[in-house]
């Protein structure tokens, strides 16, 4: 188990993953913080202030 898991760590998945989740995480902060100018033309009624 401690072998394969240093295998992983020590390999090229582990950069790769950790570089999706990283993506991950900026899109959706991205989309949440900018739902407004994203959605704001579908739901014109939830918006209006």
């Amino acid at each position: 188990m401690l072998d394969a898991l240093i295998t992983f760590l020590s390999g090229q998945a582990f950069p790769v993953m950790m570089l999706v989740c990283g993506t991950l995480v900026v899109v959706v902060e991205a989309v949440r913080a900018s739902r407004r100018a994203l959605w704001g033309d579908m739901f014109t009624e939830d918006f209006e202030e």
